[in-house]
């Protein structure tokens, strides 16, 4: 094999582990989540790509809330508890 091959086949390679970790990173989002109406414990991501994922639901505001003091931390911090009264339509990729 060429020097130019090998460069291309390892780029491909890269590529789609990079995919693939992606994929095996993502939980569910909003979307699949969603059972019933209620406050859903979710945390955001920069990435449009991913979209937020959804931890726990449904709750009441106050369940929502006592859930999310429990992780503590910093995580607890980056957690969200978001109203969904009806099932999230999907937006992009997520």
């Amino acid at each position: 094999m060429s020097l130019r091959s090998i460069r291309r086949l390892s780029a491909v390679a890269v590529a789609l582990s990079l995919a693939a970790a992606a994929t095996a990173c993502s939980g569910p989002g909003a979307s699949e989540a969603y059972t019933g109406p209620g406050w859903y414990l979710e945390k955001p991501y920069m990435l449009v790509v991913g979209g937020p994922k959804v931890f726990a639901g449904p709750f009441s505001y106050d369940k929502c809330e006592e859930e999310r003091a429990k992780i503590g931390g910093d995580l607890s911090t980056d957690m969200l508890c978001v109203n969904h009264p009806g099932k999230p339509t999907k937006y992009g990729l997520y």
